[in-house]
């Protein structure tokens, strides 16, 4: 499929959704920051140069992507070079030239072209149809030019890479990969084994009765699930200090043995949180991070954050880390890694999707915002508020509803007990639905391959997993109805069950409904079907890349509106541990491009476009038939 404007629901959109749907699939993060993920790219359609170091990227149309030699491309770099946009997928190229550089958190739409040894700095925007010249450093959302790359600190000449390290490299990067995935996989045994054994020397239970047969096995797997959870942090943290014992600030070249331990470390951390993932945003997330090397303050909460080198890494006292925050990632350029501490100091907040650079110190009690970045560690003083990419100084900051200490920030014993027993289950009972279910689906395919035949056997496994992925949402839904009810805009202290309950709804969501359902119906007409079951308002012919939404019935969508990938509303945030929710309202025929965020109490009126990486502030109103882009969102002249 070539550049241009296809139909949405047309058989090229279909060809084009299938693909991107069957990669998404593949565990692409064991390759992340190899040179294996190069050749996978390869694979899928992309023409990649010699000597390019991806630490890790989402494309959307790999066949129409160039990337010539020694380019450097960051963490969860996005490039959007297929989009739906009134009705039409578009589609077109993205050329990144020799020596060119993509910060991370970095969004580059189609038809985008960067000269060699240009510069894209983290956290930017590059709009469709642009062309950054040879050499210019371009930043924030609007992307602008800030400066020319002589102006910056020169590194040392590229270290050479050989036909034999490059060969040397593919090998160590495969058989570490493979090594991981099994270490990982491990623990699985030891769970498996303990619901075998309390069945049969503990329970006696009709198999006959499936449904029975299915609560079985579900309450059997939860301390099975306990027990791979507690493993698989031993497992990782240990590995972690043996293959790296030390890491020191400094420079080192990414074909050397510092990057290729580094590397095998990253992937120990990003593999076993494969399991882990429902540590975060809980009371265990600090003893976690602990565990790992980092330097965690007292009551300090961390939810998902990304890029994290923790033996770089200190959190304040108090200190807030939310969603999606790329913290501390190191910095990958001209074949060159760079290695800076990180440090946060006491009751500082860091909001959702914000970038944190390596080497930042941010001072105490300071508040960085949704989707922003940090300036020079010289101009930040406690207090002060920051926002936006590039970041500009807030006069001021919104004044917080008061809440005594114990709801906040000093919780009592009971409190905390309780919220540590609700996060526990919350933590464990995703993996006990997939242990549970997946020993029961074991015995059942088993039976049918014996009575019948291995072709049936098949059929049975795959009816399983189809049933299985609509079960995980149905259940995720019974549970938002019974515990939650109706979302409605309110406020709520942290330390109270409303939202230790919500948080909990939310991680289920994420972990369960999610990726074995609502992913695979991302881009078609069914996924606002399902999410009008959860509670949220979707008019007609509505296109939902994106299945990204919290407090779902405070989520209000009008008639053939268009969410791209990665972007969505924010119905909630937390401020100084308030948790506060409120309405996003949508009107029809508005595009929301990738990586846009629209904050609560906002409306975005009919036939609207929000260009990509772009932030609706609370409380603001998009003009209808008006184009934005920004962060903060300011109207959009396209060049």
């Amino acid at each position: 499929v070539g550049a241009g404007r296809y139909p949405l629901w047309g058989m090229t959109y279909f060809r084009w959704w299938l693909a991107d749907r069957i990669s998404s699939i593949s565990p692409v993060y064991l390759l992340s920051g190899s040179t294996l993920l190069n050749l996978y790219l390869k694979a899928l359609g992309a023409k990649i140069g010699h000597d390019v170091s991806i630490s890790s990227v989402h494309i959307r149309m790999p066949s129409l992507l160039t990337i010539e030699d020694g380019v450097s491309l960051g963490s969860q770099v996005n490039l959007e070079n297929a989009k739906v946009e009134h009705g039409h997928l578009v589609l077109g190229s993205i050329h990144l030239k020799r020596d060119s550089y993509v910060g991370s958190y970095a969004v580059l739409e189609e038809n985008t072209v960067l000269e060699e040894t240009a510069h894209v700095n983290a956290l930017t925007a590059i709009e469709y149809d642009t062309t950054v010249p040879a050499g210019e450093i371009w930043d924030g959302t609007p992307a602008k030019k800030i400066g020319h790359v002589d102006q910056l600190e020169q590194l040392a000449t590229r270290p050479k890479l050989s036909l034999m390290r490059k060969v040397s490299e593919y090998v160590y990067y495969g058989v570490s990969a493979l090594i991981i995935a099994c270490i990982f996989f491990i623990p699985i045994f030891p769970s498996f084994l303990l619901v075998d054994w309390l069945d049969v020397n503990v329970f006696n239970i009709d198999p006959n009765n499936h449904i029975q047969t299915a609560l079985y096995y579900f309450l059997l797997a939860i301390p099975a699930s306990a027990m791979m959870m507690i493993i698989t942090a031993l497992i990782s943290s240990a590995l972690r200090k043996i293959v790296l014992p030390r890491l020191e600030v400094g420079t080192y070249a990414i074909h050397g043995a510092t990057y290729y331990r580094k590397w095998f470390a990253a992937q120990i951390l990003e593999t076993s949180l494969q399991t882990l993932h429902g540590l975060f945003a809980t009371i265990y997330a600090p003893t976690w991070f602990r565990m790992l090397g980092a330097k965690v303050g007292k009551n300090t909460e961390i939810s998902t954050a990304t890029g994290v080198i923790p033996e770089m890494l200190t959190l304040g006292e108090e200190s807030f880390i939310a969603d999606a925050v790329m913290l501390g990632d190191e910095e990958i350029k001209g074949g060159w890694m760079s290695l800076k501490s990180t440090k946060i100091g006491h009751r500082s907040f860091v909001g959702n999707s914000a970038y944190i650079a390596d080497g930042t110190v941010l001072p105490d009690n300071i508040l960085i915002g949704v989707q922003s970045k940090t300036p020079d560690n010289r101009e930040m003083y406690s207090g002060q508020t920051w926002f936006g990419s590039p970041a500009l100084l807030l006069p001021a900051r919104e004044a917080a509803e008061k809440y005594p200490d114990h709801l906040t920030f000093k919780p009592s014993l009971k409190r905390r007990f309780m919220r540590a027993f609700i996060e526990g289950l919350r933590i464990v009972l995703p993996a006990a639905l997939a242990i549970g279910v997946g020993y029961m689906i074991v015995l059942e395919v088993i039976d049918v391959i014996n009575n019948y035949t291995i072709p049936m056997g098949l059929l049975a496994l795959t009816l399983a997993g189809l049933l299985y992925g609509v079960g995980c949402f149905i259940i995720v839904a019974l549970l938002k109805w019974i515990l939650i009810g109706r979302y409605q805009p309110r406020s709520a202290p942290m330390w109270t069950m409303f939202v230790w309950l919500s948080e909990g709804i939310t991680s289920l969501y994420e972990s369960v409904a999610i990726p074995n359902f609502l992913n695979y119906l991302r881009g078609t007409p069914m996924l606002p079907f399902f999410l009008r079951i959860l509670g949220v308002r979707i008019g007609k012919d509505v296109y939902m890349d994106t299945a990204d939404i919290t407090e779902f019935d405070c989520v209000d969508i009008g008639d053939r509106a268009e969410f791209n990938s990665f972007s969505g509303p924010q119905t909630h945030l937390f401020e100084d541990r308030i948790m506060k929710i409120g309405q996003v309202n949508v009107g029809s025929d508005v595009v929301v491009n990738a990586r846009s965020i629209i904050l609560y109490n906002a409306n975005v009126s009919h036939h609207a476009v929000l260009g990509p990486l772009t932030l609706v502030m609370k409380g603001e109103n998009i003009p209808a038939k008006s184009a934005w882009i920004g962060s903060p969102a300011v109207p959009w002249k396209h060049k």
